[in-house]
């Protein structure tokens, strides 16, 4: 059975989240799990590559931070693991979508502006890093980072928050990031399937750890990149096996988690973890789901990538000091998505996205 350890900050504050952190990595077996791969590989300290994937690269402004996950709670374990002397430690994450519009949207940038320090550890943008790679399933000969594919240990760190393409996101989502293209839209939802080449990456790239950042939530229709009033969940999940994380976190928000694409997809080619009994799935309160068709239309929608990547561009908001845009756009486009962003900007503060 698997171990899937739930734990809330009791402070309001969330100034225990950080000791939080370390009692759910310690009861969910982190430590022995690292130091068991780390006799195994054979390898010194210096040499054993661990990779840390969070959720970072929705980061577009300082004021809603509740779209990635925290960055000081991914450094403090980093610290943690650090303090156990492995010293060969990489912050990795990919390009994304946003590039498509905004400039400086490489993941140092990104990471700098977000407010990670990397001390203990280096940022490695999996787009600026790539291989060949063989895949044994429909990926064929192709492209990986190649910190993501050297590490000898993978985390992957997410954030609690709904998608409007799949219900929610959580660990398995999260590794969705580590495929290289930047242009994801047009490479993995119109050429590719997103969901398959997910899974497709975990096959060939075994995750050993996941972690879910629920401190701070974003739920509603927008969840998976802006949310103006955050849920305060405060929940960390911790586990072994990344799909029994996800069934759990799925269940605390009030789902079905076979109705999320990457789970289903993921048990049918792993199959369906047993999850020990005590594992908390009490809801979520005051949670706000996607509704059911939008992700059926996204998916239909999504084909038409002329369309859809000016939709896209429409509906994202961007600290434009730090991330200007790329280009000029007509008065009339640029009108038409300042009215959006403020109509998507009350109804979401009025909890009706």
């Amino acid at each position: 059975m698997e171990n899937v350890v739930v734990r809330i900050t009791k402070k309001d504050d969330d100034s225990d989240r950080f000791t939080v952190l370390e009692q759910v990595l310690e009861e969910a077996g982190f430590w022995d799990k690292l130091e068991k791969r780390f006799v195994e590989s054979g390898k010194s300290k210096k040499d054993f590559l661990i990779a840390v994937k969070p959720n970072l690269m929705m980061y577009y402004k300082k004021n809603d931070i509740n779209v990635i996950t925290e960055p000081a709670l991914v450094e403090h374990l980093i610290n943690k693991i650090a303090a156990k002397g492995y010293t060969n430690i990489a912050l990795v994450e990919s390009q994304n979508v946003f590039g498509n519009w905004f400039e400086n949207r490489d993941v140092l940038n990104v990471a700098d502006q977000a407010g990670y320090n990397p001390i203990n550890y280096r940022i490695v943008d999996l787009t600026m890093d790539v291989v060949a790679h063989v895949y044994k399933g429909s990926l064929g000969t192709y492209l990986v980072g190649k910190t993501w594919k050297d590490a000898d240990f993978r985390i992957s760190f997410a954030k609690n928050k709904t998608h409007i393409s799949c219900y929610y996101t959580l660990t398995i989502k999260n590794i969705y990031g580590t495929t290289p293209e930047q242009n994801k839209f047009r490479e993995y939802h119109v050429d590719r399937e997103i969901d398959i080449v997910t899974i497709e990456m975990i096959k060939e790239f075994p995750v050993h750890f996941g972690i879910v950042d629920g401190i701070w939530s974003a739920d509603g229709i927008l969840g998976l990149k802006a949310d103006y009033k955050p849920n305060h969940t405060k929940t960390l999940i911790a586990g072994e096996n990344i799909i029994a994380v996800d069934i759990v976190g799925g269940k605390k928000m009030g789902l079905d988690p076979m109705k999320n694409s990457f789970v289903r997809l993921a048990v049918e080619t792993f199959g369906k973890p047993e999850i020990f009994p005590h594992a908390d799935t009490t809801e979520y309160k005051d949670w706000k789901n996607v509704g059911i068709l939008a992700p059926h239309i996204l998916d239909y929608g999504e084909e038409f990538y002329d369309i859809a990547n000016k939709l896209g561009y429409i509906c994202s908001e961007m600290d434009t000091v730090a991330f200007p845009k790329k280009y000029e756009e007509s008065w009339f486009k640029e009108n038409v998505r300042y009215i959006f962003l403020n109509i998507f900007r009350v109804l979401n503060k009025a909890g009706i996205l």
